[in-house]
């Protein structure tokens, strides 16, 4: 709990359970990205180190060969975070609070006004740098898309005890990147990529 305290006075916009997936490492570098583009940077990382779990966890269940190896081949790739041995519902639970995260993290950074954000070393307000946090949220979006089109054809093949948490799941991806194009575009970007959003049909 003490690490938490630290975290909330700069790490506003995350979820009091974020300490329940979040390592030592991640918290600190939550901690540190003070500016937007830093922050959504530092999510995405964080939620592709979550999908690639499951993604391995899935194809290790489906081996049926305990998934050590194959996780670690998925995470030893870009991370030196050590690898942990979730099974894919832990790491679905663990998607759905860092997605719940960052929406809450995008929704604190409103674009028609000043933000409330200041460096704790200077003290002097952050300014919102449009172009790097149009970057940051187009490679965000873009680790959604990978997700998003890796899930959709096992929905139906998902146990029954895990169907309605990967539905969940389905559900804020598509409305988390529908608030990503928004605010992209409101930021002056384009979007020139289907995701999530635009492929799951409102009735």
């Amino acid at each position: 709990m003490a690490a938490w305290a630290l975290l909330l006075p700069v790490a506003e916009g995350l979820h009091a359970r974020a300490i329940d997936y979040l390592s030592p490492e991640e918290i600190e570098k939550v901690r540190d990205s003070q500016e937007p583009h830093r922050r959504m940077s530092v999510l995405n990382d964080i939620f592709k180190r979550r999908m690639e779990g499951a993604m391995a966890s899935w194809d290790a269940s489906e081996a049926e060969d305990g998934g050590p190896r194959a996780q670690s081949r998925r995470q030893g790739k870009e991370s030196a975070e050590p690898v942990r041995s979730l099974s894919f519902r832990g790491w679905m639970k663990e998607v759905a609070m860092c997605l719940e995260d960052i929406e809450t993290n995008l929704e604190s950074y409103p674009l028609d006004r000043p933000l409330s954000v200041w460096d704790l070393e200077t003290g002097r307000p952050i300014r919102m740098n449009y172009k790097k946090f149009r970057k940051a949220l187009k490679k965000l979006r873009k680790s959604l898309t990978e997700f998003d089109r890796w899930l959709a054809p096992r929905l139906d093949r998902v146990e029954r005890a895990e169907s309605r948490l990967a539905e969940e799941v389905a559900e804020i991806l598509s409305d988390l990147d529908e608030a990503l194009e928004e605010t992209i575009e409101l930021a002056g970007g384009v979007i020139d990529e289907k995701g999530p959003a635009r492929r799951r049909a409102r009735p």
